[in-house]
């Protein structure tokens, strides 16, 4: 039998992300992924930090989903702590990054795997990414983001949230919704929603927190 690893590309391939949860967007640069790369290796960032408002899920929920997809010898999956918080970027953070891959696979990637709006011009130093192909996926190909998936979680949506995610983890709904509504910040914002539960309430509430995150996080840098 012909071996497929034969046709692939590159060795080894990471793709970054805080996956709180997964959606089709990111099932797209993960197979695309595995499309072209012997060995992928997934991060899990803001591994440290859950029931907050832009990490709401445990490592161990995000961990699972991940592995009901990606039953795959040829995937590796790991959490990646923030060096201090998420919008800590330097190329201090990129450092961090490829010696964690490193720390794993026992060598740096042949490729990064990202969304054409997660620009990484910021976070490594061209000395260091020297070799390392790029490959950017458009985000306008699949129009979903986690937020609005946790959106539609929260408010009880699951006709519209099985649009946007794998069809492997459409039994997890209960589950994701039990435990986002057991996080103090949601339950506050699902309160102030009142009688308005759709997801352009929840979008307006919910900015009003993020930007007071981030704010906070800013200034511990």
């Amino acid at each position: 039998m012909e071996d497929k690893n034969l046709e692939k590309k590159y060795e080894l391939s990471l793709v970054l992300g805080r996956f709180n949860h997964i959606h089709n967007g990111h099932k797209m640069l993960i197979d695309k992924s595995i499309e072209m790369s012997k060995k992928t290796l997934i991060l899990l960032g803001s591994a440290q930090e859950s029931k907050t408002l832009r990490n709401p899920f445990l490592l161990e929920t995000r961990k699972r989903l991940l592995k009901r997809i990606y039953d795959n010898d040829n995937i590796a999956i790991y959490g990646l702590n923030d060096m201090s918080h998420e919008h800590d970027i330097s190329f201090k953070w990129g450092r961090y990054i490829l010696d964690n891959v490193k720390h794993y696979m026992n060598r740096e990637p042949d490729v990064m795997f990202y969304g054409n709006d997660e620009s990484r011009n910021g976070w490594f130093a061209p000395e260091d990414i020297k070799g390392i192909d790029e490959q950017i996926i458009s985000r306008d190909i699949i129009k979903i983001s986690a937020t609005n998936l946790r959106g539609l979680i929260l408010t009880n949506k699951k006709d519209e949230w099985v649009k946007y995610v794998p069809e492997e983890i459409f039994d997890e709904f209960e589950a994701l919704r039990e435990e986002l509504m057991n996080i103090e910040v949601y339950k506050e914002i699902y309160e102030k929603m009142g009688n308005d539960l759709s997801l352009e309430n929840f979008l307006k509430i919910y900015k009003v927190y993020e930007t007071k995150d981030k704010e906070e996080k800013m200034k511990k840098k």
